[in-house]
């Protein structure tokens, strides 16, 4: 067992540790980055329906949402990640007719 000096030495370690992580996390390690960026590299998809334009989704321009008009698809947003709701803003499709169109563009998003 720890003598009464001992243990109030460890506990006044174990406060002042605890003090610099929790008072001044910023102080350790310098301020954190305001925004970070990430890039990704997505398919474009288009809509096979004959009688549609065609649409093609542009993960870089974002999409309306149909069936939510207060909530369109943001920039960045990959295909196979589109809302199990979301249909073609032309012809009002599901998902399954869309086709991947071999056509890749580069999206940077900030998190």
């Amino acid at each position: 067992m720890l003598a009464r000096s001992s243990r109030r030495s460890v506990l006044a370690g174990l406060c002042a540790a605890l003090a610099l992580v929790f008072a001044a996390p910023n102080a350790i390690a310098g301020p954190l980055p305001q925004r970070l960026s990430v890039t990704r590299r997505l398919e474009k998809w288009r809509c096979t329906n004959q009688d549609c334009e065609p649409y093609i989704y542009d993960p870089s321009l974002g999409a309306e949402h149909i069936n939510d008009e207060e909530n369109p698809v943001p920039p960045g947003v990959a295909f196979q990640e589109l809302p199990d709701d979301w249909v073609c803003p032309v012809c009002a499709d599901l998902k399954d007719m869309f086709q991947p169109l071999g056509e890749w563009v580069e999206v940077t998003i900030e998190v």
